[in-house]
């Protein structure tokens, strides 16, 4: 959940300050950073903005310094700030640094990016200015969470509390905090971009500041929230079905299966619809579902998915994502790329460990890229080599539970961390936005996370790209992204393209 290398799982100074806070980890202290002056035209505007790091350190519940944080800020430099909306952003894991967001979709300067999937890498990569970025409705600052980036614990003993769930959240959530009150900033309207992992870290840090500090906003990108919901697990049955609309969107795209003349979101919705009623009670019965009606169903996920009746008839009417990947263009000794099914590399083998194509031509580059903007641009004083793109050992990473009796009988309920800021701010909103062709966070699990949560739904929108779990990557979705990140922080109505 990175867009970086590994396992890609499921990505105006600064004021010395004491921050009291409900539950918070006071900011202890501050290390001023040059601040760049800048013009760039952004939404075809000219914008006079001011680019550096921030570093702020907060401490643990017993008063210690804790975590260093050193994160990138954009900040507009001709307008009132009173009144104007900051988006704090952060990629996922975990724990992974911010680089992807910063440097595909949010940056003033972006990685130019070859637009076919079938072609090879752009060689050499370059930076080219974004018009897309947001700087000419909002501030930006990109968090590189705990390990990540620059960004670095101050207390070896304090690492379990970091890699947990909670500790992750108030971490980020008390620099956060910092940043408002180092920089003036308390009436500002406050949203949160997380993606992937990130959508649990920015769900649970709503709930957290809406103690004291309420959100205006939450844009789950690549949302996995729901994610114990909705993975694939054995007998898992509400997994399959949710995720039936990837494999038909992506099918659809190879040429596998076909929509008509149905719009794709129309086609994904009449699939959802389905696999939520016939396909979903179909499964539930297992083995007492009659033979006849056990065809019938595996005929019309054939005809939905291109996996061959027999396959589904033969796998108790289901197939994973990873199978399906692996199948789908198999007649083609191809491959699909899991965080991007538009991306095809070679089957793998027998023993061999499958590539994601996706990794290997796009989001693999992303960390050189990035330190070569640091060396450049941004922070020439570092050692852009320190940069980190993810936390060392957070394969040890805490789930903490939400409640529950222990065990198995623990609960993993994070939608409903999200619920206080709905309370707490009456202006508060969520935004959820998927990758069509994600075969990670995909679109059903969005569609029912909402619907079955306590969140009111008229403060709710959900957005679709074209593209897969950085869906940014592809051009139209980047535009679309960012017109919709101007939409949800500017209260305007939202455009379908």
């Amino acid at each position: 959940m990175t867009g970086l290398s590994r396992r890609h799982l499921i990505g105006a100074t600064a004021g010395a300050v004491i921050l009291p806070a409900v539950d918070a980890l006071p900011v202890l202290a501050r290390t001023p950073s040059g601040r760049q002056r800048r013009v760039g035209v952004f939404n075809g505007r000219s914008i006079a903005y001011t680019a550096g790091l921030d570093e702020i350190v907060v401490a643990d519940a017993q008063g210690a310094p804790f975590v260093r944080f050193v994160c990138t800020s954009y900040v507009r430099e001709d307008v009132d700030r009173r009144d104007r909306p900051v988006l704090f952003a952060f990629n996922g894991g975990p724990s992974s640094c911010s680089a992807p967001l910063h440097m595909l979709a949010l940056g003033p300067k972006r990685i130019e990016l070859e637009q076919d999937p079938k072609a090879p890498a752009l060689s050499p990569a370059r930076l080219v200015d974004n018009p897309e970025t947001v700087l000419d409705v909002a501030d930006i600052v990109l968090i590189d969470p705990p390990e990540t980036g620059f960004t670095r614990l101050l207390s070896e003993s304090g690492r379990r509390s970091a890699y947990s769930v909670e500790g992750d959240a108030r971490a980020v959530s008390d620099f956060i905090r910092g940043w408002i009150k180092a920089n003036g900033r308390e009436t500002s309207p406050k949203y949160v971009l997380g993606e992937s992992y990130g959508t649990i870290r920015a769900a649970v840090m709503a709930g957290q500041l809406a103690q004291d500090m309420p959100l205006d906003g939450v844009f789950l990108f690549g949302q996995a929230v729901n994610m114990i919901e909705t993975s694939q697990r054995v007998d898992n049955m509400i997994a399959y079905a949710t995720n039936l609309p990837a494999l038909a969107a992506i099918a659809v795209y190879h040429g596998k299966a076909d929509k008509g003349r149905r719009p794709m979101n129309r086609f994904i919705d009449d699939v959802y619809a389905w696999g939520m009623t016939d396909y979903l009670a179909a499964l539930v019965q297992g083995r007492s579902l009659p033979q006849s009606r056990r065809r019938a169903v595996a005929a019309e996920l054939e005809r939905l998915t291109g996996i061959d009746a027999d396959v589904y008839f033969d796998g108790d009417l289901t197939i994973s994502k990873v199978a399906f990947a692996g199948r789908l263009l198999a007649d083609r000794g191809q491959r699909l790329g899991l965080y991007d099914a538009r991306y095809v590399g070679p089957a793998p083998t027998q023993g061999q460990r499958p590539q994601d194509p996706f990794g290997a031509k796009v989001s693999d580059g992303v960390l050189p890229m990035m330190q070569q903007y640091l060396r450049s641009e941004l922070a020439p004083e570092r050692d852009a080599a320190d940069y980190r793109p993810l936390a060392p050992g957070a394969e040890a990473w805490t789930y903490d539970p939400t409640g529950g009796g222990g065990g198995p009988f623990n609960e993993y309920d994070y939608p409903a961390r999200l619920v206080p800021a709905f309370r707490a701010n009456p202006r508060f909103r969520l935004m959820i936005g998927t990758g069509i062709y994600d075969l990670t966070t995909t679109v059903g699990p969005a569609l029912y996370l909402a619907a079955q949560s306590d969140y009111p739904a008229g403060r709710v929108i959900q957005r679709r790209y074209e593209g897969g779990h950085m869906a940014y990557t592809n051009r139209p979705a980047l535009t679309a992204f960012t017109r919709d990140i101007r939409s949800f922080v500017t209260g305007t109505a939202f455009v379908d393209s």
